[in-house]
């Protein structure tokens, strides 16, 4: 069910969030049972990262009296540190039982490559595939908009299922890159630019680690970036909307690489932050604060100033914590990322690698797309994250081992 989980985004939220469910609930049944994995569980809360972690809860919950509504920002920082407790349970029933982790890694590379290939079928005008999978037969829906939300799901899901396939070795490394590349087309064929932004901060961020860690390639790799970057730059340059030809002057930048109304949305956050630049006005709170509703002129009569998040994790959470709440989660990313690295670079871990293309492709993408605070948006990146993370290290675990694949 976990490896299930993420794919079944496309489906909606109620199904990748009840396949989760399930999980944890057979997690807790194991962690009855298994004094391993409870202590394991423990002591991954009490590790350095967990104790990192943990520190940007408190700091949070010290910017909540200062909040507009104190209950529902303890409510919203609240739900999000259940969320990751019950990842770290799944993670440790996952990590004291190598032998379920390669089904896990299966499931979920053979899973996600069957959905993109739906999608892509779907793009290609097979009827039928796009209702069912949103079990919707009344209206008529539009491939290139219904899949909007799973193109974030796709982009995150490609460094996993890269990965994936290559530990697993054969058929399963070509199914691996195989979804892979058809997560890459889901991307353009939606034209997503936050999605096309997190594959941007993906194809520099793995190329960087690369050249650190002085792997061979690393020049053609970089020639290879480069490439890949202007043509998609290129490329978003032609997804301008008919309004924006011919009017490229933006607040910040033009708008043919984002849109005016995200740049007033950005405009608006920084404001509020600059009116309580400490503590904020509280988790979650941005879009209840005045002006927030007020619709933009110029723009359409739905654009308004706050529609419901600003599109921008880091603006969230500078104007809904401050300083207080956004310094210490800067430093925590800044921490793991850099422990990926150095793992990377002295022992050549590709799940550490995969990590660190991951968190690229999530923090990246959401510095344009869905509220850092939207429940399957957080639970994609921790259960993904997790899996890589449990993957074995001992050496009778080898992917090319026959009790790994066992």
């Amino acid at each position: 069910m976990m490896g299930l989980a993420i794919p079944l985004r496309i489906s909606g939220v109620s199904a990748e969030q009840g396949a989760l469910a399930l999980s944890l609930l057979c997690a807790l049944v194991v962690l009855g049972v298994d004094v391993e994995a409870r202590a394991f569980a423990w002591n991954t809360v009490r590790s350095r990262t967990g104790l990192v972690v943990g520190a940007v809860f408190a700091c949070w919950a010290l910017t909540i009296p200062f909040s507009m509504d104190p209950l529902g920002s303890l409510h919203m920082g609240g739900r999000t540190g259940l969320f990751l407790l019950g990842v770290v349970l799944l993670y440790a029933v996952i990590k004291t039982n190598d032998h379920v982790h390669s089904l896990l890694l299966k499931v979920l590379v053979g899973a996600s490559t069957l959905i993109n290939s739906l999608v892509l079928l779907s793009f290609g005008g097979v009827p039928y595939i796009l209702s069912t999978l949103h079990a919707n037969f009344s209206s008529p829906e539009i491939p290139a908009l219904a899949f909007k939300s799973y193109a974030a799901i796709a982009l995150c899901l490609i460094p996993v299922m890269v990965w994936a396939g290559r530990r697993l070795g054969g058929v399963w490394a070509i199914l691996g890159y195989a979804g892979g590349a058809m997560g890459v087309a889901i991307l353009f064929l939606t034209a997503n630019r936050s999605t096309l932004a997190g594959l941007l901060a993906m194809i520099v961020v793995a190329v960087l680690a690369l050249i650190l860690a002085r792997r061979r390639f690393s020049g053609i790799l970089t020639l290879v970036a480069i490439v890949l970057v202007s043509a998609i730059l290129i490329w978003v340059y032609q997804l301008r909307f008919p309004a924006e030809v011919g009017d490229d002057q933006g607040l910040f930048v033009p708008v043919w690489l984002i849109d005016m109304h995200r740049q007033h949305i950005w405009s608006f956050a920084f404001e509020r932050f600059l009116e309580s630049p400490w503590v904020g006005h509280g988790i979650d709170q941005l879009n209840h604060l005045p002006g927030a509703n007020v619709t933009i002129p110029g723009l359409s009569e739905s654009a308004f100033a706050v529609p419901s998040h600003p599109h921008n994790w880091a603006l969230e959470i500078l104007a809904e914590t401050g300083l207080v709440g956004f310094l210490p989660m800067l430093t925590v990313l800044g921490f793991i990322a850099w422990r990926l690295l150095r793992r990377f670079a002295r022992d050549a871990e590709q799940g550490a690698l995969a990590q660190l293309v991951l968190m690229a492709g999530f923090w990246g993408s959401a510095m344009f797309n869905f509220s850092i605070w939207a429940v399957w948006w957080q639970l994609t990146f921790m259960v993904l994250f997790a899996i890589v993370a449990a993957t074995p290290r001992a050496p009778s675990l080898d992917a090319r081992s026959p009790a790994y694949r066992r």
